[in-house]
């Protein structure tokens, strides 16, 4: 395989997640699939596992954006993608997809950030990696929204007829584009898609999936039930009340064919980090008490948090990073930072199906800016809350 490849950044987080959660053998396909894609395609990856078995298994999953050199990786048709890759169809679409928000396509230069490559790595076998794919865009609104930008993309056929066509290499069905526009229509005002994804990996072609953010836990069952689904309105909204007390934001999953599907997913946020922040805590015990995470899951969880520097890991650093920080001031350090992302409940059948975490790892290079810039912050915030507490 490829030198300086993800395995790099690999072998940094594996020491410090509990094997209740990912297991040896899973780390070795992990590993495996992370072999074909060089270090430096992100800098920011993770893992999905679910929390209501045993069994310690986790999904791999890439952010591909455009501030860093993986969307050129992407694109490149030499020195980028292993030529073993870009054998299949699927990593031909990819490799179009990107191509074509690289440089030949202005409306998806403009309107998408990245793209997150999913990997199943339960069904691996050593066999080449084949991801489902989501582009994470600018805010997708209702046209009927005053926050839409008709001047921009005056309707929604960028999305299926450029980047989903791309990702296909098919159009929709008529039917399904149809049903798609008609759920984005039907939005909330303050409601929009911030991702949306194929499952390439599964192969299903007739079926799109998009996650909506800014909709209140109110507002999620009436607009289900405006776009068809299938469960219980008012089942859904006594669950969404529980969640809604434990969590600062919920996003919401849909899949959309010919019909919208019965399983949602509810993608349940805090901003801060369990230290920080003892709704975790709480949000997990509630989990253990539905059945929905084990004890030895959660223990794992709240210990997974931290951040690994350059200094305390010199022998095993990536040699990408350490000519990243060596190239600029000596007082630039790299770190990689280990958070708990968010955690999603699948919904179906008028009750939670399971739950799974999303672990992120974030590679940063700190700079003195950087420290600068952070220390403004800080203060600006101490400043505000002394303001609120004067006029309070």
């Amino acid at each position: 395989m490829i030198s300086d490849s993800l395995t790099d950044y690999i072998k940094l987080v594996q020491p410090y997640t509990d094997s209740a959660l990912i297991s040896s053998e899973n780390w070795a396909k992990i590993n495996a699939v992370a072999e074909f894609f060089p270090s430096h395609i992100t800098s920011f990856f993770g893992f999905e596992c679910p929390l209501g078995v045993a069994a310690a298994k986790s999904d791999f999953l890439i952010c591909v954006d455009v501030e860093a050199s993986g969307r050129e990786i992407l694109a490149a048709d030499h020195g980028g993608l292993p030529k073993s890759l870009l054998s299949t169809p699927i990593w031909q679409h990819i490799h179009k997809f990107s191509q074509e928000w690289q440089t030949k396509n202005a409306t998806l230069e403009h309107q998408i950030h990245n793209i997150w490559l999913e990997f199943d790595i339960d069904n691996y076998e050593n066999n080449l990696p084949i991801p489902s794919c989501f582009f994470g865009s600018e805010p997708i609104y209702s046209n009927k929204s005053p926050d839409a930008n008709l001047a921009q993309t005056n309707s929604y056929e960028w999305i299926s007829r450029t980047a989903l066509k791309l990702l296909l290499n098919a159009n929709l069905p008529a039917s399904v584009e149809a049903q798609f526009f008609n759920c984005l229509d039907l939005l909330p005002q303050e409601a929009y898609v911030f991702q949306t994804g194929v499952m390439l990996a599964r192969n299903i072609q007739n079926q799109v999936r998009v996650c909506i953010r800014n909709i209140s836990p109110e507002q999620i069952g009436e607009y289900l039930q405006q776009i068809g689904w299938s469960g219980s309105q008012d089942i859904l909204q006594v669950f969404l009340r529980e969640l809604s007390s434990l969590v600062e934001r919920i996003d919401l999953d849909i899949d959309i064919g010919e019909s919208v599907a019965p399983k949602i997913g509810l993608e349940c946020y805090l901003s801060k980090q369990p230290k920080l922040e003892p709704r975790w805590q709480l949000f997990l015990d509630y989990l253990v008490n539905k059945n929905l995470c084990l004890p030895q899951k959660q223990a794992a969880l709240l210990a997974y948090p931290g951040f690994l520097r350059e200094s305390s890991a010199e022998n095993d650093w990536p040699s990408y990073l350490c000519k990243s920080s060596n190239s600029l001031a000596n007082n630039s350090e790299s770190v990689f930072f280990r958070k708990l992302h968010h955690i999603k409940i699948v919904y179906q059948d008028d009750q939670p199906q399971l739950a799974k975490a999303y672990l992120a790892m974030e590679y940063r290079l700190i700079t003195p800016d950087f420290v600068q810039s952070w220390r403004q912050f800080n203060n600006s915030l101490k400043e505000s809350k002394l303001s609120i507490a004067v006029i309070s």
